[in-house]
């Protein structure tokens, strides 16, 4: 079906108005606000994607950066209970400083035992000993006094029988003299004719006798002497003598007893000796059992103490953290740098750090370049690294030891963020 067209009528012309009766309207000074708004916009976006595409690719910066420490896990080898705690968050921390004590009532205590009755046993027969060596020097304080006194009496026996020899001696030396001028006499008065053979023959008898007499009694008073001298040393070769017999035994008794003291010494030496060793191992078992018992937990570097892991009261087993610290003396920073800069990364590469906005810049430089930072890399640093997206790498970097502004670094502030550039 074909349609027609109608034809269109013109609209009717209108004549312009004439000149006086009405003013045309002026423009209004707005108009030009949108349009500018427009410009404003456009520019806006166009440096927004210049500043966007343009610039990650001029820049040398790292696209994030952080402030970082090696972390300190303060651990308790032992399990039980965290009954003092001496680190609070922010304090620093020194070597050999005591952070915890744990408190463990399940010590074996079965060697200790052992030892103290051990010891026990052992001190009864060193009592024992001490006593019997007591008894046996008391016992041999009296065989001496007993011994003294007899071989006082003996000596004194011995020494009145030699004066009473000596004495008997002199008077048959005398008795021997008179006889030998009566036997002299008696020859003389013989040759002068006076006196019979018979008379001479009766002096020379009186006299022998009397010499056989004082060589009996010379043999006796050397015999006693002797006796006396061997008696003032303690021997006793004389026979038939009670006191002597006395004496004999008193001094088997005192030898005896002496030998036996000197066996009991040494045997309680040796018993001293095993006591002494065994107290020294009480002492360090029971040095043990106290230090597992009351567990002190101590600091082996500097830092600061960061987190507090186990507060007092937290029960705890052996390996546990009980204090995250901060290792303040190695601080250093960690900065993600953009895939394009890899080729411009290397270690010993010099880095300026910008710690605050308006500071001073530091001098750093490259230690290690990581792809990627695993879950127990982060974890032995007291903040976690930032993070980077793929292609990225991560630098570790240390302080230059030239730089004289590193003592106004914040050395104990891990996470803090910082601008590092490439130098």
């Amino acid at each position: 079906m074909k349609t027609d067209l109608l034809p269109t009528e013109r609209f009717p012309h209108t004549a312009p108005a004439p000149t006086g009766e009405l003013a045309p309207r002026r423009k209004s000074s707005l108009a030009i606000v949108p349009r500018l708004a427009g410009y404003g916009l456009l520019g806006f976006i166009a440096w927004l994607l210049l500043s966007t595409l343009l610039e990650p690719w001029l820049s040398n910066r790292a696209t994030r950066a952080v402030l970082n420490a090696p972390a300190v896990l303060i651990t308790t080898p032992i399990s039980g209970t965290v009954s003092e705690l001496h680190a609070q968050s922010g304090q620093p921390i020194e070597p050999g400083q005591t952070i915890a004590v744990i408190k463990n009532n399940t010590v074996a205590r079965d060697a200790l035992t052992t030892l103290l009755t051990q010891r026990l046993d052992l001190q009864s027969r060193l009592d024992d000993l001490d006593h019997r060596i007591q008894a046996d020097q008391r016992m041999l304080e009296y065989v001496n006094h007993q011994y003294d006194q007899y071989q006082n009496a003996n000596v004194s026996q011995l020494k009145n029988t030699y004066a009473s020899l000596q004495a008997q001696q002199d008077a048959a030396s005398s008795k021997l003299e008179e006889l030998d001028t009566k036997y002299q006499r008696a020859m003389t008065l013989q040759r002068d004719g006076a006196v019979s053979a018979a008379t001479v023959s009766a002096a020379r008898a009186e006299a022998d006798a009397a010499r056989s007499e004082a060589d009996a009694l010379d043999k006796s008073a050397s015999g006693v002497g002797d006796s006396l001298t061997a008696a003032k040393r303690g021997v006793y070769v004389a026979a038939g003598q009670s006191s002597n017999d006395q004496l004999t035994q008193l001094s088997q008794r005192r030898a005896d007893l002496q030998s036996s003291i000197t066996g009991e010494q040494a045997q309680l030496d040796a018993l001293n000796k095993q006591m002494s060793d065994l107290t020294n191992l009480v002492t360090h078992e029971q040095d043990r059992v106290q230090a597992l018992s009351d567990y002190a937990v101590k600091a082996y570097g500097r830092g600061a103490a960061q987190d507090i892991v186990a507060p007092v009261g937290t029960q705890v087993t052996a390996g546990s953290t009980l204090v995250r610290a901060t290792d303040c003396s190695k601080t250093d920073v960690v900065a993600v740098f953009p895939a394009r800069m890899a080729g411009r990364l290397n270690v010993g590469t010099r880095l300026r750090v910008q710690i605050e906005a308006s500071g001073q810049s530091h001098d750093a430089h490259i230690s290690q370049i990581l792809p990627t930072a695993n879950e127990a890399m982060q974890n032995s640093y007291s903040a976690p690294f930032p993070y980077a997206e793929d292609g990225s790498v991560y630098a570790l970097a240390q302080w230059d030891a030239q730089d004289g502004a590193n003592a106004g670094i914040p050395p104990c502030t891990p996470g803090r963020s910082v601008i590092a550039s490439l130098r």
